[in-house]
């Protein structure tokens, strides 16, 4: 192939590039076709670029050399991978890029040959006022619940959308499980919500009184509708938190296995609270918030990152393999077991709707990190 149509030292002063941080985009790309060929066993030249293993051992050692230079050992790096998929990756690269020799991993083909495909609907469940449930994937398009005169429809694109008006508000439910695609609803008063596998999210089917108060358990992203005469409050299942919106966009993180709750703000202006302070934010900040109840915050967030979820993406930016592993569980519905401490961070985008295979591809393709399927467990490993 034509990639591969480089000599011996060629490989190896491009491996140089690749560790140095100096390589072109197209570089880049070159290499990981000749790293693709060289992990899978296959399209090697082996009468341009010698033995395999002993090429190994010779780009080994060039590592070793140039990552003894102390100009040359960042604390981390970040490349840019071009993917089977044409779907950009980036790697930590901080230690070396082949697996040391006497480490033998099954081929990729059998530890993967149990997939696990992506979700095929968002499996959610709609629990009305009166406690009656609703399997939304199984419901049909247009109206599914009529509560006190308010219309609860749901939509072609699978949608659902509550219009209409009454003097009495009905409280409902909608819960996602572990492996479900993200629901959209539109609540009464036109506000738009997000929510991601493993979330709950309650609110009343209109809107009465001084506020619109709602209350979520997992990931939800938000476009607030204005009304400055009734602000929007959502609140967490623990009732520790609470965030006061006038008309906004924003993402909220709030899992129950995880310790901490995050609020990154997209558009306009919330005030985040506590049980012990509440902070104002504006536009690109993000707030952590503590079981102790203290907000660390992170001014310039990355949006992209906290928000790919909802536009169907997969965007790890700097994410430790747990984090990572955590998110997978979810949306996959998958069990995550270590056979390993993995201390690298990575960063990867792709679709949300490939098989789990080709996330954990190209997370091997930096060789710090490997993985077995079985069934619906996903194993860990160096």
């Amino acid at each position: 192939m034509e990639h591969l149509r480089m000599t011996r030292e060629e490989l190896i002063f491009l491996t140089e590039k690749i560790v140095s941080g100096t390589a072109t985009d197209a570089e880049l790309m070159q290499y990981n076709q000749v790293f693709n060929a060289l992990t899978r066993q296959e399209n090697w030249d082996e009468h341009t670029l010698g033995n395999k293993e002993e090429m190994e051992a010779a780009i080994r050692l060039r590592l070793e050399e140039t990552l003894r230079k102390p100009a040359a050992r960042p604390v981390m790096r970040w490349y840019k991978w071009a993917a089977a998929a044409a779907v950009l990756v980036m790697v930590s690269v901080s230690i070396v890029l082949l697996r040391p020799k006497e480490v033998r991993l099954a081929p990729q083909a059998e530890r993967f040959q149990n997939d696990i495909p992506a979700p095929s609907a968002n499996h959610a469940v709609l629990t009305l006022g009166n406690g009656q449930q609703i399997l939304l994937d199984s419901a049909g398009n247009g109206t599914i619940a009529v509560q006190g005169g308010v219309n609860v429809a749901k939509t072609a694109d699978g949608q659902i959308a509550y219009s209409g008006s009454g003097a009495t508000a009905s409280t409902n439910t909608i819960s996602l499980p572990a492996g479900s695609r993200p629901l959209k609803i539109i609540l009464a008063d036109g506000t738009k919500v997000w929510i991601d596998a493993g979330s709950s999210f309650t609110y009343p089917t209109i809107f009465t009184g001084k506020t619109r108060a709602v209350n979520i358990t997992g990931q939800a992203y938000f476009e607030v509708a204005q009304n400055s005469n009734m602000p929007f409050t959502v609140s967490t299942a623990n009732k520790s938190y609470s965030v006061d919106v006038l008309g906004t966009s924003f993402n909220i993180r709030v899992y129950a296995d995880e310790s901490n709750i995050q609020l990154t703000l997209v558009d306009g202006a919330v005030k985040f609270n506590t049980s012990t302070v509440s902070r104002l934010m504006k536009p690109g900040e993000q707030a952590t918030a503590s079981d102790n109840g203290t907000i660390q915050l992170t001014t310039n967030a990355d949006l992209t990152s906290a928000t790919a979820w909802k536009d169907g993406l997969f965007y790890f930016n700097g994410s430790d393999i747990n984090t990572i592993m955590s998110e997978l569980q979810r949306y996959y519905n998958l069990e995550v077991v270590y056979q390993a401490n993995v201390r690298d961070s990575f960063v990867a985008k792709i679709p949300r709707d490939v098989p789990v295979s080709q996330l954990l591809n190209l997370l091997e393709m930096t060789n710090l990190v490997h993985f077995r399927i079985e069934g619906r467990k996903v194993t860990v490993m160096k």
